[in-house]
């Protein structure tokens, strides 16, 4: 009796990882895609392409501007759809398709120069965005249908950011080299770069294919309703969770943008002080991929907004450091830069346990599922934070002068990059950390609201 009760607790486990993993790899996919854009695609436009940095930064401001505004439009089509393979599901597999090609066009090198080369490149990235949404928006909502129960939304959140930072570690130590690889010998070389491309998409198309196999969505509780555009007012003004959730994640995600963009000309900056850009990138989503298990570790004990409170603080000693210190290398690698990934990973896996979970408290406190609007709301605002922090991390990179015609900066230029990056994130998260202690959402009233829903 022992033995076969181990036995199926043995299966129930073996189940669980498969359903978990399989949901997680789709994040694995496109995040080869999302880290690309976060770490590479600003310094391709100005170190291989050679647009001047704040154009550089306008072109990614206007990419991001156009995938906010698509973001609503996607998460409502999306969430109307019907099929067999669920509502969420077939985008991934159909969607994945048009990304990759998407992607390759993204790092082609044009031959235009001018206006008609800025132009090319807006449109392309447009492009890019909009292929980007019509697959992440869908597999960021399809969260809320895989289970209705907290903990195991933070357990799918914790194993979706721990394939997510496994794309990061992928992008941060392989694309430099393989781009080396590619263009023979040179790290900048524009063909290096394209069959970089085209290889990270082919892998990111099979990740996003499997997660599309492994997974099936579930009915939803409570009564089933049509959502429209006003679906956006109607859970905007309706839920009180929402709200609060939008401000904090606005102020997050302008801080992960404002550490991302800058972070490869930071390095650049200190070429003779840090080891290679891929060897320092790697290291920090090494740091920021094993990190994951603790914070979860960590939110079940403490609660998920106190863990975002610690995590905050965390970045914050982090910049004072950096600020009052300079960069403490051992071996090429600054410490407190890398160790930004540890407090990073913290409000990945936060935020994505706490939206699904605001859609069942707008549907109990005004009696409407609102996936769509609520998953289209929050992806808004992530993008409108990057609008904003583009244009500021271009503007900010031409006022202190960051010229990438030279071979090695000016130490002016590093330690003005320095600042910003300890100061702004850091701001930015403890901002984040005060509203979201206003949220009146945890894993007990979670439970509660569920549990009437389904009655």
């Amino acid at each position: 009796m022992g033995e076969g009760r181990q036995s199926a607790d043995m299966r129930t486990k073996t189940r669980n990882l498969k359903f978990l993993a399989g949901y997680g790899v789709g994040d694995f996919g496109l995040n080869i895609y999302w880290n690309s854009l976060s770490l590479i695609l600003v310094y391709w436009y100005a170190e291989v392409v050679g647009v001047q940095p704040y154009v550089a930064g306008f072109i990614y401001s206007v990419g991001v501007l156009w995938d906010a505004i698509s973001d609503p439009v996607i998460a409502i089509y999306a969430a109307r759809n019907r099929s067999r393979h669920g509502a969420y599901r077939p985008f991934l597999l159909f969607g994945g398709i048009l990304l990759s090609f998407a992607f390759c066009l993204l790092f082609w090198t044009p031959p235009f120069e001018g206006t008609l080369l800025v132009v090319h490149l807006c449109i392309v990235h447009m492009l890019f965005r909009g292929a980007y949404t019509l697959v992440a928006v869908p597999y960021s909502a399809m969260s809320s249908r895989l289970s209705f129960d907290s903990q195991t939304r933070t357990e799918l959140s914790a194993i979706r950011m721990m394939f997510a930072f496994f794309g990061l570690l992928v992008i941060s130590g392989v694309w430099f080299p393989l781009s080396r690889f590619f263009g023979g010998g040179n790290e900048d070389s524009p063909t290096g770069f394209f069959l970089t491309a085209v290889t990270g998409s082919v892998v990111a198309m099979l990740a996003l294919a499997i997660c599309f196999f492994a997974t099936k969505e579930k009915v939803p509780p409570g009564k089933a309703t049509e959502q429209t555009l006003r679906s956006f007012l109607t859970a905007y003004k309706g839920n009180s969770a929402l709200r609060i959730l939008l401000m904090a994640i606005l102020l997050h995600s302008a801080a992960i943008v404002s550490f991302n963009i800058p972070l490869a000309f930071f390095i650049e900056a200190n070429s003779g002080k840090f080891a290679a850009k891929e060897v320092v990138m790697t290291v920090f989503a090494i740091m920021t991929l094993i990190s994951v298990p603790v914070w979860t570790f960590v939110s079940a004990r403490i609660g998920r907004k106190r863990t975002w409170q610690v995590g905050a603080i965390w970045i914050g000693l982090l910049g004072g450091s950096l600020v009052f210190s300079g960069p403490l290398i051992v071996s090429g690698i600054p410490l407190q830069i890398v160790l930004f990934g540890v407090g990073f990973s913290a409000f990945s896996v936060l935020v994505w346990s706490f939206i699904p979970d605001a859609v069942e408290y707008g549907q109990h406190a005004y009696g409407e599922r609102a996936e769509g609007a609520v998953f289209g709301l929050i992806l808004f605002v992530q993008k409108f934070s990057g609008v904003i922090m583009g244009v500021t991390v271009g503007t900010m990179l031409t006022v202190i002068g960051y010229d990438s015609d030279l071979d090695q900066q000016p130490a002016s230029i590093a330690v003005n990059l320095g600042y910003f990056l300890a100061i702004t994130p850091s701001v930015l998260l403890i901002l984040s950390s005060i509203a979201i202690m206003r949220l009146p959402l945890d894993r007990h009233i979670h439970a509660r609201i569920v549990d009437e829903l389904s009655a």
